[in-house]
C-alpha cells in the first residue's frame, strides 16, 4: 500500500494566484495612458506649428504687397487706383489714398492722427493679404518732399495680430 503524504503549501503562495495578470494589466493601462498622451501632444504641436506657419505665410504675403504699394507711390505718387494681385498662394488688395483709414471696428490700432489733417504730401498704402478664409491688413504713410523725393513716413502694424 502507498501512502501519499499531503504536502502543506505555505500560505503566501495560496492567496497570489492571478497576480501576474493583475500586473500585466496595470502596466498595459499606464502604458496606453502615457501612449496617448504622447500622441495628443504632438497632434497639438503640430497644429500650433502649421498656424504659426499660415500666420507667418500671410503676413509675408501682405507686407510684400505693401511693397509693391511703396514702389507705385514712388513711382507715381498720386496714383488712386485699387489693385489686386494674385501672389504666393494668396490675395492681396492694394488700396491708395490721402486719409488714414482706420483697420476694423473693436480692434484697437495706432492712431494715425498726425495725418488726419490731410495734408497733400501724405499718402497711405492700405493693404489685405488673404490666404483662403484668414486676412491681415496693413499701412504705411508715405511723404513727398518738396524736391519730389517720396519717403516712408510710418509703417503701421497688421491686423489682426495673430502672434
Amino acid at each position: 500500500m502507498i501512502i501519499k503524504k499531503q504536502v502543506n503549501t505555505p500560505q503566501r503562495f495560496i492567496n497570489n494566484s492571478g497576480m501576474a495578470l493583475v500586473m500585466v494589466l496595470v502596466i498595459t493601462a499606464a502604458l496606453m495612458v502615457l501612449g496617448t498622451a504622447l500622441v495628443t501632444f504632438a497632434v497639438n504641436e503640430t497644429l500650433i506649428a502649421s498656424y504659426n506657419s499660415r500666420d507667418i505665410r500671410l503676413y509675408y504675403l501682405t507686407e510684400g504687397g505693401a511693397e509693391i504699394g511703396i514702389a507705385v507711390l514712388k513711382e507715381d505718387f498720386f496714383y488712386d487706383q485699387d489693385l489686386d494681385l494674385s501672389m504666393a498662394g494668396g490675395m492681396v488688395i492694394i488700396s491708395f489714398s490721402d486719409e488714414y483709414i482706420h483697420f476694423h471696428d473693436g480692434h484697437e490700432d495706432e492712431k494715425g492722427e498726425e495725418y488726419h489733417e490731410n495734408k497733400d504730401h501724405i499718402r497711405f498704402v492700405r493693404c489685405i493679404g488673404t490666404l483662403g478664409e484668414y486676412s491681415k491688413t496693413m499701412s504705411v504713410a508715405m511723404e513727398i518732399d518738396f524736391y519730389g523725393q517720396v519717403t516712408i513716413k510710418r509703417w503701421y502694424r497688421a491686423f489682426p495680430k495673430h502672434f
